[in-house]
């Protein structure tokens, strides 16, 4: 393997952001380690690190490429699982309560639509493909290990599935844990100062009912789900496409 940086990275978290970022550094280290601290099945079904997971999703048009280009193969795979090519703003429809039913549009820009649980899989059964990627599922960090003299990172302390602390040496330590608390720990053991926060206040909630077939609505009603975003006393809502895997 040629034009390689170092010897291993540590990618801490095992969603969307931390399988990705190993797929793209795999090529860059000879070995490339993804801790995860939930445990992970070999088919669809939500985890605890992921609570929005049931929520409908969908890749756009932007991250499908990406993830096409990190796992070459990636949407055909995602095709094939059964995600559902989808017509962006033409085939989802689009509600407010203070106007009504939007238009419908064909911009000609189409997107696979899935949940987030067989979404993540497939990019997971990616990953693992790939020689140098190990995932340890199971593993909860403990926390960042500084290097001597406070100049940069070492590695990772974790605790593996079996409940034994270990340690991986690393050149390069990546936190797609979520909100950053590995790093920001580091970050007190350090003794520096941690980023300015800027919090914005969003007082709306979600709610998601999924209609299954035969409900009165069509073909379409059969396979979407009716989503609502509540914002203070007012509320916004949609209709979108959700389409889910069935298959056992």
């Amino acid at each position: 393997m040629s034009g390689l940086l170092s010897q291993r990275a540590v990618v801490i978290g095992a969603g969307m952001g931390g399988l990705s970022a190993a797929g793209a550094l795999a090529r860059y280290f000879e070995r490339v380690d993804i801790l995860e601290r939930d445990r992970l099945t070999a088919t669809v079904g939500s985890r605890t690190g992921t609570p929005q997971d049931r929520h409908p999703h969908g890749l756009l048009a932007g991250g499908l490429r990406a993830l096409d280009q990190i796992f070459p193969g990636f949407k055909r795979d995602l095709a094939a699982a059964g995600a559902v090519p989808v017509s962006f703003a033409r085939e989802v429809q689009f509600e407010r309560p203070d106007i009504g039913v939007l238009p419908k549009r064909d911009f000609g820009i189409s997107v696979l639509c899935a949940t987030r649980p067989l979404i993540e899989l497939v990019v997971r059964r990616r990953a693992e493909a790939v020689a140098n990627i190990t995932l340890r599922p199971a593993s909860r960090v403990a926390g960042i290990v500084p290097a001597a003299g406070g100049d940069g990172v070492r590695g990772v302390q974790f605790v593996n599935g079996s409940g034994r602390p270990e340690t991986l040496d690393a050149d390069l330590v990546v936190d797609a844990s979520g909100r950053g608390a590995p790093t920001l720990t580091l970050l007190d053991v350090l003794g520096w100062h941690r980023p300015q926060m800027t919090e914005i206040g969003d007082r709306r909630g979600r709610d998601t009912s999924q209609c299954d077939k035969g409900v009165e609505g069509g073909a379409d009603a059969a396979r979407s789900a009716l989503f609502s975003i509540a914002r203070g006393t007012g509320a916004d809502g949609g209709r979108s496409l959700d389409h889910r895997d069935r298959r056992p």
